[in-house]
């Protein structure tokens, strides 16, 4: 009993002593490392929407989901040439039917310009995860990125071993 007794007063007495360690430190120097955190954070993260908010376990909202469908299908009702002053998310969609059908090779060099966008994006993101691109096609690139990213996530969640102490 006065093993434990004597390691909770230890660790308590660790937690004093650090806290008025922490609390020392230069206002400036903590709003620094946070700034250098998000540049960094944002670095990494190029490419993406500046309103890409959410993050796993944050899913976006029906508000921000209607909006990037919306965007998406003005950025494509643009490539056909088609107007999208008032118009709903409906009807942009029913016009882009028909442009598919009407134009199939516009549609098709779409699909191609879409996909080799996807192909590089997923490239630069392998690389900087250290993952090898050469010769790999979209879907190969997003497992192992997938496999790579539950690895982590496993490697985080272990729970670490606990020695029991012997009672003396």
């Amino acid at each position: 009993m006065r093993t434990k007794s004597f390691v909770a007063l230890l660790t308590i007495a660790l937690f004093v002593a650090a806290a008025p360690a922490y609390a020392a430190q230069p206002e400036d120097q903590q709003s620094a490392e946070k700034g250098a955190d998000a540049q960094s954070h944002s670095s990494s993260h190029e490419g993406w929407k500046s309103d890409h908010e959410h993050h796993h376990g944050n899913p976006p909202s029906a508000a921000q989901i209607e909006e990037h469908r919306l965007a998406k299908l003005r950025y494509m009702a643009k490539y056909f040439g088609i107007s999208t002053e008032g118009k709903t998310a409906d009807q942009l969609k029913n016009e882009l039917k028909a442009a598919k059908v009407k134009d199939k090779d516009k549609w098709e060099a779409f699909k191609a310009e879409h996909q080799a966008k996807r192909l590089e994006h997923l490239k630069r993101v392998a690389t900087e995860h250290g993952i090898s691109t050469e010769g790999k096609s979209a879907d190969q690139l997003l497992d192992e990125l997938r496999k790579q990213r539950r690895a982590e996530e496993k490697k985080q969640t272990v729970p670490s071993q606990k020695t029991k102490v012997k009672e003396s």
